[in-house]
């Protein structure tokens, strides 16, 4: 369709002004911005991993009346923490979701974290008194931080949750194709076909 001279296809390709065109523009802002997408999910997805890894460490450890654990509650809390703070900070629906669902797994258990040390802040991330967590009931504990505790249960099932939402999207960014029609993962680039 000419216009003044030009094709739509010519204005498209920028017609030589600047050197490249704007459909290389917007390629090249559209891959950086999955670049960006894909990075927040796979550390979303890394905070997400070492909060339930962290969550079983801490519940085995609590189930076997190990009186040590205090350091293991605070790698705990930094997940959890950490967790939360990536969800609040990630885009889309689900995550919103995610983020107040794990809020609220810490902000109903309120009273009783706290009765064991665990204070919960306003946007439900968590803190420990060391000196309170250690002279807390051992049966408070257990109940909140063993494997049966309705705390630790509903945590690990949101965290699980968050990784294979977190995974998922970050696949799903690597598998899309550009203006040029080439796939644009990076993950892609690391695979050696030659073996």
């Amino acid at each position: 369709m000419p216009s003044r001279g030009s094709s739509l296809l010519n204005y498209v390709n920028g017609n030589g002004a600047g050197g490249s065109s704007r459909l290389n523009a917007m390629n090249s802002g559209s891959t950086r911005a999955n670049r960006l997408m894909a990075s927040s999910y796979e550390k979303l997805q890394k905070s997400s991993l070492k909060l339930t890894d962290q969550a079983k460490v801490l519940s085995e450890k609590v189930d076997a009346k190990d009186e040590k654990i205090t350091d293991q509650v605070d790698k705990l809390i930094d997940c959890f923490n950490d967790t939360l703070s990536n969800l609040k900070q990630a885009s889309g629906v689900l995550n919103q979701y995610y983020h107040q669902t794990l809020r609220d797994v810490s902000l109903e258990k309120q009273a009783e974290l706290e009765e064991i040390g665990i204070t919960v802040g306003s946007g439900g991330s968590l803190t420990l008194n060391r000196e309170k967590f250690e002279s807390a009931d051992r049966e408070k504990v257990e109940k909140l931080l063993g494997s049966e505790g309705d705390f630790m249960k509903r945590m690990n099932y949101v965290a699980s949750r968050v990784s294979d939402n977190a995974k998922t999207n970050a696949e799903s960014l690597s598998s899309r194709y550009n203006s040029r029609g080439d796939i644009s993962s990076s993950y892609l680039s690391r695979i050696n076909y030659r073996r």
